[in-house]
């Protein structure tokens, strides 16, 4: 691999052969979001999994499970459908070390959210600083080769103690630029006022814990040895902001495309479903997106929302009349949900690299998406590229899929084409030889 930021979007499979012999490696990430896991999936295939720091994870099934199970059969079954999302056989249980005072800690903090801000912003840096010590330590311990540490969670105590040991640090980007996202939300506070209080659907936006989080993620940036980002989109971002190109990697995540694959017998017609998936915010572009669909929107076709409303939907009820919206859907009907649609919308103002959007192209979607969602769909190819917030541009390519079946059909070959590139194994492969590059193990 080139140590240089070259996008790898166009060559997915440059990274398939990982280096022999890496080392130990420790990663650290206290919720379950899928690059982590996968992380510490290909690192354990590889041999090179010391510990993987995370919060509270199911150990599988034993003898708790299955008195449980026993005692309270109903309850257990949907409990252990949560649980089974903090748990992979593919990560060996001797090398998971559980912080569960995270999760606790953010449970407290939900419940004080609306009646005890104060102590809410407390918890929530305690809780922080809690797990970074937690991965700090680790680090002092085990001495690993390197450290993989995902965004928030290192800066203060964990990369410090990576720089002091000698310990090559990597740090895995999850969202955007800091400075983009502070310059969406004073863009969108002026000129979208309406919708600028479901910024972050029922998430309280508190701009001064912002700002101690972006204050944060900065610092991540400085203190790492390397950095991983999932999109061209946020290495441009960092170099802009002056981080050196020769300390970014571009290492997009993927879809499980064994789940989320077309409709066999799908068939291109004059009517069209419009999909969008995920949290109904404001920050997902869900206003530019209504105001599109109000001016193509005509009989045959439907524009699904997929996912929670806020509980006080606000501007959003006058468009509700106009749109289908599915609710929350179990993670099991994901992938006949995404494939029944013909063409996905994800109008992101502000993202890392949205799973989702891999999702549906593995479900054969031709998609619509902006730069900022972190997507792989290739202009003209297996979708469209449009401005964030340019409601006409939005408006026109949702009109030329609508109008046009074959082209949905050839755009929805290429789709699930293009989600086949991006499986989880090249992520392995490409996330082990960036991390050999911070180590020295190869050049």
């Amino acid at each position: 691999m080139s140590t240089t930021a070259t996008p790898h979007l166009d060559c997915p499979s440059a990274e398939t052969n990982p280096p022999a012999a890496l080392g130990s490696v420790l990663v650290a990430c206290p919720d379950a979001r899928p690059p982590a896991y996968q992380a510490a999936i290909g690192l354990a295939g590889a041999g090179s999994l010391d510990r993987f720091v995370t919060g509270f994870y199911y150990g599988g099934h034993g003898t708790a499970s299955e008195l449980a199970r026993q005692l309270f059969p109903c309850q257990f079954a949907r409990l252990r459908r949560a649980l089974r999302k903090r748990h992979d056989r593919r990560i060996p249980a001797s090398r998971v070390e559980s912080a569960w005072s995270f999760d606790a800690a953010l449970a407290a903090e939900n419940r004080l959210a609306t009646r005890l801000p104060s102590a809410q912003h407390a918890l929530a840096r305690w809780r922080t600083r809690r797990f970074d010590r937690t991965v700090a330590r680790a680090i002092e311990r085990r001495r690993p080769q390197a450290a993989l540490i995902f965004s928030d969670v290192g800066t203060e105590h964990a990369l410090p103690a990576c720089r002091r040991l000698g310990v090559a640090s990597v740090l895995s980007m999850v969202h955007g630029d800091v400075r983009e996202e502070k310059a969406v939300l004073e863009r969108e506070a002026v000129e979208a006022p309406d919708f600028f209080p479901i910024y972050l659907g029922d998430g309280r936006l508190d701009l001064g814990a912002l700002d101690w989080l972006h204050e944060r993620r900065l610092r991540d940036i400085e203190r790492s040895d390397r950095i991983l980002v999932p999109s061209d989109h946020i290495a441009e971002t960092l170099a802009r902001h002056g981080t050196p190109r020769d300390k970014i990697d571009v290492i997009p995540y993927a879809a499980d495309t064994r789940r989320f694959a077309p409709l066999s017998q799908k068939r291109h017609a004059v009517d069209c479903t419009f999909l969008f998936a995920g949290g109904i915010t404001q920050r997902k572009g869900i206003k530019y997106l209504l105001e599109a669909w109000r001016l193509i929107r005509r009989p045959g076709w439907k524009l699904q929302l997929l996912g929670a409303l806020p509980s006080d939907p606000g501007p959003l009820a006058g468009h509700l009349g106009e749109v289908e919206h599915l609710g929350r859907v179990a993670h099991s009907e994901m992938p006949a949900r995404m494939a029944a649609a013909d063409v996905f919308v994800f109008p992101s103002l502000f993202e890392g690299s949205a799973v989702v959007t891999y999702e549906a192209l593995a479900c054969g979607l031709p998609s619509i998406v902006t730069p900022e969602a972190g997507s792989v769909v290739r202009e003209g190819v297996e979708g469209y590229l449009v401005p964030s917030r340019d409601v006409e541009s939005l408006a026109e390519a949702m009109e030329r899929l609508g109008n046009d079946p074959e082209l949905r059909a050839s755009m929805a070959l290429a789709a699930r084409t293009r989600a086949e590139s991006f499986d989880w194994p090249r992520y392995h492969s490409a996330l082990i030889r960036s991390i050999a590059v911070a180590a020295g193990r190869v050049s």
